[in-house]
């Protein structure tokens, strides 16, 4: 969560002016186009973000693991992919877990596919892109209902490949890369040769800000073992920003582009930790008393490469989603007649922050084996985020999460 609109200080020394030229002019801008979501719909994004902010929680932990950096959306479309081969009790738990209830495998299919073509429309000054594959083995006959609905509803890529040999490693890795524009270039440094079945979400995200930054060198940012180190700050002074103050933290939001895309900041107060507010977090904007603000923002320069390893499998266990793992009670019998059970899950994710604008991209990926109006003042206030911190970037007209992480050091 998290970002701003910006003018001018007079700088000291340490401090150096954005060349306006490069940044974006409001003429340039199109209209938002809002991603119109059915009643239905919303529940399904509630219910989804909810998912991906409890996950994050359970990844982040108690802060030991470092900062992270996690994508909800990419999580939830490879799982969806994974959950329409699903019948049975594995299929509702899918549902129960991530939140989509009552809806159909088709109607959780058309609700991604709506989503996504959504966020490409939703801002013409943002690059957002997301690219699905399905990774067959040889032998492994894939029911084509099954196949059709990857091709329809994800316009997923299809690939018959042998997991066992070196080729195949490097085709994925290749795949990753390429559609995450050389930024996860290795998604995999190895590969189980029992694999009989993956499925890959890659998205990539590139937002200019709707504002304009001054810099600040070497200001210090105190390190969540205390330490104080040195950062690069982007910084604005008295712009109009969405504020609110909830007790144990504060929260700013800074629009990207058109105003389709945002940040929100979300800073500890002095003496509160992020393991102590992130159980406050909620996960549906709407739900903040945000007003507008006159704010003046110190934000760092960042840039996280984060993986989840082998963490998301347990993450997820402990929501509930329990049947996908289980050797003898996986029911996929959707995807095929052969029996098969997730024994892998990861994701990673890097992302870049500067004075020009936010880019991340992330890879998520599932392995299967065989189972066997006039005037207005406002108030003023200054955010120092010289601390640790978490952010997210959602799309705003639908509410939907795209990225939440932490930056602690």
């Amino acid at each position: 969560m998290i970002l701003i609109l910006g003018t001018a200080l007079l700088l000291s020394p340490a401090c150096s002016k954005i060349d306006r030229e490069d940044n974006l002019r409001s003429s340039d801008l199109k209209p938002v186009v809002p991603i119109q979501l059915t009643k239905s719909d919303l529940g399904v994004r509630d219910a989804s973000n909810d998912f991906g902010l409890n996950t994050f929680r359970l990844l982040y932990g108690d802060g030991k693991v470092g900062d992270v950096a996690f994508s909800p959306l990419s999580l939830s479309l490879a799982l969806a992919m994974a959950a329409e081969g699903a019948e049975g009790q594995t299929w509702q738990q899918f549902a129960d877990v991530i939140g989509w209830d009552a809806a159909t495998k088709e109607e959780v299919g058309a609700y991604y596919q709506k989503m996504v073509e959504g966020l490409v429309k939703a801002d013409e000054s943002v690059q957002f892109t997301s690219a699905n594959s399905f990774w067959v083995r040889k032998n492994l006959q894939l029911r084509s209902a099954y196949s059709s609905l990857l091709k329809d509803y994800f316009q997923a890529e299809s690939y018959e490949v042998d997991f066992s040999l070196p080729s195949t490693l490097e085709q994925i890795n290749k795949w990753c890369s390429d559609k995450t524009d050389g930024k996860i270039p290795q998604m995999l440094s190895e590969l189980d040769s029992d694999t009989a079945l993956m499925l890959i979400n890659a998205l990539l995200f590139k937002a200019p800000w709707a504002l304009t930054w001054d810099i600040e060198k070497d200001r210090n940012f105190t390190a969540a073992s205390g330490t104080k180190v040195k950062k690069d700050y982007l910084y604005v002074k008295d712009q109009q920003l969405t504020y609110g103050d909830f007790g144990d933290f504060e929260l700013v939001r800074a629009p990207y582009g058109n105003g389709a895309y945002q940040m929100d900041i979300i800073l500890p107060k002095e003496g509160k930790t992020l393991t102590e507010i992130l159980p406050q977090v909620e996960s549906d904007a709407v739900n903040y008393d945000l007003r507008p603000t006159e704010v003046t923002l110190y934000l760092p320069k960042w840039s996280t490469d984060y993986s989840t390893g082998d963490a998301l499998i347990p993450a997820l266990k402990a929501q509930g989603l329990t049947l996908p793992f289980d050797r003898q009670k996986a029911d996929f019998s959707g995807i095929s007649e052969q029996p098969l059970y997730i024994n892998l899950i990861q994701q990673k994710v890097k992302i870049d922050v500067t004075e020009k604008g936010t880019e991340f991209a992330a890879v998520t990926l599932v392995g299967f084996v065989d189972n066997a109006v006039g005037p207005v003042t406002y108030p003023k206030v200054t955010v120092d985020v010289n601390r640790p911190f978490a952010y997210t970037i959602r799309e705003t007209t639908s509410g939907t999460i795209l990225l939440l992480g932490t930056l602690s050091n």
